[in-house]
């Protein structure tokens, strides 16, 4: 997919022309009403919703001239003039709300933007996607005990009991017991090795569309992907005036995603994420304790990932020197 495609001509003066663009581009006016701005496209994820608030607004408004100076510079190295960017961050860090202004300001200043959500590139589903994630940290906890001879009948009915609240997570604090700890290390050391990898992540087609559109691609294929396994299909896409390709999605640094020209990585707490996804209604079950749990390992992968960003910020906006404080 996105392999055989028809090239744009390329043309001497493009790249110049479109970095002088982006170099000069200013945010545009926003038509307020009671607080929201309904004149944004919203999100490329079937289903989830977008709240662009003054706060939002406020925040793209002071990241746009910091990103389009990076945006000029990487358009005038490429004979398409286009260039791809990542924002990335936790879950409900604001990712989309920004990407949607920053696409909408450059597409009012005439540089063709598309967003794209990471999120639609996922091995399965999100309810799948999610028993997938429970599956390997119950498997991997119980072969740890195993490993450690820490296994019985007992032990197992206690578990089970556990299993069935899905909330192994909130007894940490109450068992004391070898085993309950050895599964739960084992558990989360699974967890840390699948979330955010290819196993989960369909990195090879991402790679594919981030290649071809820097190839100077006239159409390209999307993924498109809802929260049941009907709603799951592909869109073509004319390319022919898109200099910009925006990557919103939580993987953004991944050492797995290619050829990015831009990383933005947005900086928030785990206790910010969480409230957030409870906000959104982003999961059924984004109140147990095993949601909390991916959370913090999404959270520490994140961490260890923002020296590599070429810009840092808050969900204000403001920049932030590496290492995101």
């Amino acid at each position: 997919m996105n392999n055989n495609y028809e090239r744009l001509v390329p043309c001497a003066g493009t790249p110049a022309k479109i970095a002088e663009a982006l170099a000069a581009a200013v945010p545009a006016a926003l038509s307020e009403d009671n607080g929201t701005y309904r004149d944004i496209p919203g999100g490329d994820m079937p289903g989830d919703s977008i709240n662009i608030n003054d706060q939002a607004v406020l925040a793209a408004e002071r990241f746009f001239p910091s990103l389009t100076k990076l945006l000029a510079s990487a358009a005038e190295k490429n004979p398409y003039g286009r260039t791809v960017i990542s924002v990335s961050g936790g879950s409900g860090s604001g990712k989309t709300c920004l990407s949607a202004l920053t696409a909408f300001y450059l597409n009012k200043c005439n540089i063709g933007a598309r967003v794209m959500s990471g999120d639609n590139y996922v091995h399965r589903i999100p309810v799948e996607n999610d028993a997938e994630r429970l599956r390997i940290f119950r498997q991997s906890g119980i072969s740890s005990m195993v490993e450690n001879s820490l296994f019985d009948e007992e032990i197992f009915k206690r578990l089970k009991k556990y299993q069935k609240e899905q909330n192994e997570t909130g007894h940490a604090a109450d068992i004391e017991e070898p085993w309950f700890k050895i599964y739960m290390e084992g558990g989360k050391a699974a967890l840390d090795n699948h979330l955010g990898s290819p196993n989960e992540q369909n990195f090879d087609m991402l790679n594919g569309i981030i290649s071809a559109f820097k190839d100077g691609a006239k159409e390209l294929v999307f993924r498109r992907m809802g929260r049941d396994n009907t709603a799951l299909w592909y869109e073509r896409a004319d390319m022919t005036d898109t200099r910009v390709l925006i990557l919103e999605w939580t993987h953004g640094l991944s050492k797995h995603l290619l050829d990015i020209d831009t990383r933005v990585f947005i900086q928030t707490t785990p206790e910010e994420t969480y409230a957030s996804r409870i906000e959104r209604s982003r999961d059924e079950n984004a109140r147990t304790d095993f949601i909390q749990a991916v959370i913090a390992i999404e959270q520490k992968q994140l961490t260890a990932l923002i020296p590599t960003a070429d810009i840092i910020i808050n969900r204000a906006g403001e920049l932030l020197p590496k290492g995101g404080r």
